[in-house]
C-alpha cells in the first residue's frame, strides 16, 4: 500500500496513539480489533516489534486518566471487555471495513491509486476474551527471529513486562517474553530469566517446540555475551529441553560451552548424561582445560562413574591433537595418567573399546595418538579367544 519508508512513519504515529490508549485506558475495544487486524498481517514489518516493546512497557504506565489503574490492568490482562460495539466473530475484515464506514478505512476512498489489490484472507475473532498484552507480545515477537539485527532499547518498565510475560499458561507467550528479552540490549539473561524458566519447568509437561528453541537460542546469546552462569536453575534448563546435534548449528561453541559446564560445580554434578554423550558428537574444542580435565577424569574415577568417566575420556583423546609441546613436564605426566585411566576403564568394560578405537587420529604419527593406539592393540589383544591346542 506504502513504500517501507513511508509505513514506518505512519506506524510510529499510529504507536504514539497506541501507547496513549494504553496509559489512558481511552478506546481500548478499537485497540483489540486494531490488534486483531495486525495479527491478520503475515508479513508485518520488523520496525513493529520495537514499538510492541514500548506498548508492553506502557501498561504499567500510572493512569493519566480518571481511569483506576487496576481496572484497567484487569481489562488488558484479562480481555473482559464490553463486546456490543464489535463486529461479529463471523465477519472478515474486509466485511468489517465496509460495514464500520469509509472514515475508518480511507485507503479505499474514491478511485485512489493505493486502493489494496485484494481483500484480506484473514478472519476476525472475537469469540473468545484474549488479554491485550498477550496479543500486543503476539504482534512483535511472535514472527519475529533473535538476530544482532533485532535490538531492543531500554523500556522503563521491562522487569514489569517480563514478570507479566512469564506468568502465562501459553508457552507460546513465554516465547515471546524469551525472544523480547534475547533482543533486549541492555539485559543480562543469566538471572531472572532462567529462574523464570525454571519455574515454567516445574509445571512438569514439555515445552511447545517453539519456546524450546528460543530457550536453545537464549543459551547461545549467553554465551556469546559472557553471561553464562552455571547455577542450577541453568542445568535444570538444560536437562528439560536435551538439546541434541540437530539443534546445533555452531559446533564448536557448544562443545567450548558444554567443556565449561562440566568442568563447574553444578555441571559436574548436575548435568545429565545426555550431554556427556553429547560431547562425543562434537569437535574437540582448542583451549581445552587439561587440569580441570585431567580433575574430572581423577573425581569421575573416585566416584565409580563409569558411564560419565568413558564419555569425558573419549571426548579428551579427541581434544588432545589441540596439545602440543609434549615434552614439557606437566602435558606428559597428564598424557600418562590419561593413559592409566583409559587401560583400567578398557580392562573394565571391554565393550567401550570399539569406542576408542574409532576416534580419529588428526595427526597418526603424533605420540598422544600413538600412546591411545597401543593401548587399544593391547585390549584387543586381551580380548582375542584362545587358539586351540594342536592335535
Amino acid at each position: 500500500m506504502y513504500t517501507s519508508d513511508s509505513l514506518e512513519v505512519i506506524l510510529s504515529q499510529l504507536s504514539t496513539r497506541v501507547t496513549n490508549f494504553i496509559v489512558n485506558g481511552d478506546g481500548l475495544e478499537c485497540l483489540e480489533f486494531l490488534l486483531g487486524f495486525l495479527l491478520a498481517w503475515e508479513k508485518r514489518p520488523r520496525c513493529l516489534t520495537p514499538m510492541t516493546y514500548w506498548w508492553c512497557s506502557a501498561f504499567f504506565e500510572p493512569a493519566e486518566s480518571g481511569a483506576p489503574f487496576q481496572t484497567q490492568l484487569q481489562y488488558m490482562f484479562t480481555g473482559s471487555i464490553n463486546r456490543k460495539f464489535l463486529p461479529s466473530q463471523n465477519a472478515t475484515f474486509e466485511q468489517v471495513f465496509n460495514r464500520v464506514g469509509h472514515i475508518c478505512d480511507p485507503i479505499r476512498l474514491g478511485d485512489t491509486s493505493h486502493h489494496t489489490r485484494e481483500p484480506p484472507r484473514k478472519w476476525v475473532n472475537f469469540g473468545y476474551p484474549r488479554s491485550l498484552f498477550l496479543m500486543i507480545l503476539e504482534v512483535g515477537f511472535r514472527l519475529a527471529v533473535p538476530e544482532p539485527a533485532l535490538c531492543l532499547y531500554h523500556a522503563p518498565h521491562r522487569d514489569l513486562v517480563f514478570k507479566r510475560t512469564f506468568s502465562s499458561d501459553d508457552d507460546e507467550a513465554i516465547a515471546d517474553g524469551v525472544c523480547a528479552w534475547i533482543a533486549d540490549s541492555d539485559h543480562e539473561p543469566a538471572g531472572l530469566c532462567l529462574h523464570y524458566l525454571a519455574e515454567r519447568v516445574e509445571r512438569a509437561r514439555p515445552f511447545s517446540p517453539r519456546l524450546r528453541r528460543m530457550c536453545i537460542s537464549l543459551i547461545e546469546h549467553m554465551g556469546i555475551h559472557m553471561s553464562w552462569v552455571p547455577e542450577a536453575e541453568t542445568i535444570c534448563l538444560l536437562n528439560y529441553i536435551k538439546v541434541g546435534v540437530d539443534d546445533i548449528e555452531h559446533e564448536d561453541w557448544w562443545a567450548f560451552f558444554l567443556v565449561d559446564v562440566i568442568c563447574s560445580p553444578a555441571g559436574f554434578e548436575g548435568l545429565s548424561i545426555h550431554y556427556w554423550h553429547l560431547m562425543d558428537r562434537l569437535p574437540p574444542t582448542s583451549g581445552f582445560p587439561i587440569i580441570s580435565a585431567m580433575e574430572l577424569v581423577r573425581l569421575l574415577e573416585e566416584a565409580e562413574d563409569w558411564e560419565k568417566l568413558e564419555a569425558w575420556m573419549a571426548f579428551t583423546w579427541r581434544a588432545c591433537c589441540y596439545w602440543e609441546q609434549l615434552e614439557e613436564p606437566t602435558l606428559l605426566e597428564h598424557l600418562e595418567h590419561l593413559k592409566q585411566v583409559t587401560f583400567k576403564h578398557l580392562l573394565r568394560r571391554p565393550s567401550a573399546l570399539p569406542r576408542f578405537e574409532a576416534i580419529p587420529m588428526k595427526e597418526p604419527q603424533a605420540d598422544q595418538y600413538t600412546a591411545l593406539e597401543d593401548i587399544c592393540t593391547q585390549i584387543r589383544a586381551k580380548q582375542l579367544p584362545l587358539e586351540p591346542p594342536s592335535p
